[in-house]
């Protein structure tokens, strides 16, 4: 999922797979999929995607597994030689893409994924 498009380009990249569904808090808006295969979701700020989340099973049982998805993730972003991963907090991997203005944060211990467009 781009980040930084208009959040109706997001909702319509969502509806390829499903039929989002909303939820609001007063932290943020998001746009959710779930399926029997993986659930994604889309955060809105000022009307724009700001985040995207990701919760993808695949190679979760094993470490190798999961640091290839991490790195696919990543890739599908930017040139995985572009990331940098700064801060590890037992709970939470953060990785920061300063070129991009972008970072992603991989739960360690739920094995879920969120991208964040810095400065939004």
């Amino acid at each position: 999922m781009p980040l930084g498009i208009p959040i109706e380009d997001g909702l319509a990249i969502l509806k390829k797979i499903g039929s989002p569904v909303f939820f609001e808090s007063e932290e943020e808006r998001q746009y959710k999929v779930s399926n029997a295969a993986y659930n994604v979701a889309i955060y809105e700020t000022d009307g724009i995607v700001s985040s995207s989340w990701y919760d993808d099973p695949i190679g979760r049982s094993w470490n190798l597994g999961r640091q290839k998805k991490v790195n696919l993730y990543l890739s599908r972003y930017d040139n995985i030689s572009n990331w940098e991963a700064r801060l590890n907090n037992g709970y939470i991997q953060f990785y920061f893409n300063d070129t991009l203005g972008l970072s992603m944060s991989y739960g360690l211990h739920k094995d879920v994924i969120r991208f964040n467009k810095q400065g939004i």
